[in-house]
Formats: structure tokens, sequence, C-alpha cells
């Protein structure tokens, strides 16, 4: 007899999504299904002649099999499916483990099957726009983004920035979560404006933090992108149009997994933002302490313009 499991709706990246795995921190959605995360047998083994291959992913005729050694394993179809088999049953406390996976690579997936440009990134809103903070792991695009979330700029999205172009080309941010990804120590400088949301722990040991104060569901055009430097003082500066190109390949969730397919239609799509939109290099200093100042060079530097 086949099992008949809860379905639970969600909204984010302008999607319906139907999940038969709870997706805490995401808002709900009304019932539609442009997307579906489904529980059910995902073995990659079985895959020969794929296109691309690596230690943890391999894609054969547009399917993304990803898998995580004692968290899960995910085949993504067509921008619209998701297979999910976790290592344990959904009621087991492993299986929290498998959230940030599915909200964060598995979701940058999707997104890509579905044509979006996709980079890793944070963005907030700002007289009306989007800007959005790109840069290394480690080098504060989350905590940038939760201190201008914390003077009155809502978040738009953390961790993935999903841009479409509209027909005038413009590009066009998605939001996603209201939420975001800190550690421990940024989360402690902004607790008094936000609530750890969920029990969810990433595995690199970031907590989920509410951001929903003002956030709003409606894509904006992308007005900047901020290239984020760790340095020894905070200043905004110009970058060189090639560079741009470049780090936005570089930092696109596409790069890697699909450089032998879509590369080119990657390297089209950041070009066009590049002609677009106003990038600036940002080096910040990893001193809490100068975070005020740091949200004033971005406000100042938005602002002069």
């Amino acid at each position: 007899m086949e099992t008949i499991r809860k379905m639970f709706h969600y909204y984010a990246f302008g999607l319906e999504i139907a999940s038969e795995v709870e997706l805490p921190g995401m808002n709900n959605g009304s019932g539609g299904s442009d997307v579906k995360f489904l529980l059910g047998k995902v073995d990659h083994t079985m895959v020969s002649d794929a296109e691309v291959e690596g230690p943890n992913y391999l894609v054969k005729e547009g399917d993304v099999y990803l898998w995580w050694e004692d968290i899960g394993k995910v085949k993504i179809s067509g921008g619209k499916q998701v297979i999910v088999e976790p290592i344990a049953d959904l009621e087991d406390s492993q299986t929290i483990n498998l959230i940030p996976f599915l909200l964060g690579p598995v979701m940058a997936m999707l997104l890509h099957q579905r044509g979006y440009l996709v980079l890793h990134g944070s963005s907030v809103k700002i007289n009306g726009g989007a800007v959005a903070f790109l840069g290394h792991r480690g080098n504060g695009k989350s905590t940038t983004a939760i201190h201008l979330y914390k003077e009155g700029y809502p978040l738009v999205t953390d961790d993935i920035l999903a841009i479409k172009f509209s027909e005038e080309g413009l590009p066009v941010v998605y939001p996603g979560y209201p939420y975001a990804r800190l550690n421990e120590d940024s989360y402690s400088q902004v607790k008094d404006n936000t609530d750890i949301l969920t029990p969810i722990k990433t595995l690199a040991g970031k907590v989920f933090c509410d951001a929903s104060y003002q956030y709003s569901y409606n894509p904006l055009i992308l007005e900047r992108i901020y290239f984020i430097e760790k340095g020894d003082k905070i200043e905004a500066s110009l970058l060189k149009s090639q560079e741009n190109v470049i780090d936005l390949i570089r930092h696109s969730v596409a790069n890697r997994i699909f450089q032998h397919t879509t590369q080119r239609e990657n390297f089209m799509h950041c070009a066009q933002l590049v002609n677009n939109v106003r990038v600036r290099r940002l080096e910040v200093t990893h001193s809490f302490v100068r975070i005020l100042d740091l949200v004033r060079v971005i406000e100042e530097d938005f602002n002069q313009d």
C-alpha cells in the first residue's frame, strides 16, 4: 500500500514549492507546486557516462546528483523536482543536517536548471533596489547584510543570489528566505535585533537567524554589487570591467558543476550583469567595533551616485 505523506507548501525565489520534507524558516506558500521535493530512492552509482563528475556530484542529461556522507542523497531534475533520500528517518535528529543542504546547494542547482543566474552572495534593499554582496567564504557577506538589516535595510536574500533578466535586459533579484546564516560571533552582535529561527545549525556551525522584519517577496532590480575583500581599512573603490566578469563567474554556483555544459550561457549572463550594474570593491576589516563604519561607508558610497 502506497504511503501518503503530508505535503508542506512554501514560497521562495518566485516559486511555489511543495515538499514532503519540512523546511523550517521558509515562507508559507499558497498550495501550488512549481517545484516538488519528494522522498524516494536515489542511486547515483547506477549512472554511467556522466557528462560531468566530481567527488560528490555528477550530471547526466541535465539531471544533477549530489550526495553527502552521513547526510543523504538527492537527484535534481529539470528545475521542477528533487528526489531526497536522507540517511535516517525524518523523525531522526540526524535528518536535520540535510536541511541546510536542501536550502543551499540543492536549491541553487535547481534554480540554475530553471535559467536563473545563481551567485553565492547576500542582498539587502536600499532605496527601492537590491544591493548585493559577493566574496569568498568567510569574508563577511552575511555579516554585512545582517548589520545593514539591523540599521533598517530589509534583507532580500542570503547565501543564494538568484537573478533573471527583464525584457529590457535589467537584472532582477528574486528574494529567497527571510533569514540569514550567521556564525555565533556575528549572531552575538545582532541578537537584540533578531532571534535564532530554528534549531538548525549548519555543519560549519552557522545558525539560521530571523530577518523577516519588512521582508518582501517582490522581485527587485539589482542596483549595485560589492565584492567584499579582507583588509586593514574600510573603503569602497572601483573594479575593472574584466575583473568584474571573472569574479562573477567565480562566484557562480554553476561554474564548477556545469562548467562543461552551460559555461557559455553562464559567461554571457555574467557579462550582461556587469553591463547593467555598478560593481564596486569593498575592503573590510573584521572588527565588530567598526561595523557601523562599514554600514556608513556603504550608505555614503551608494548615495553619492
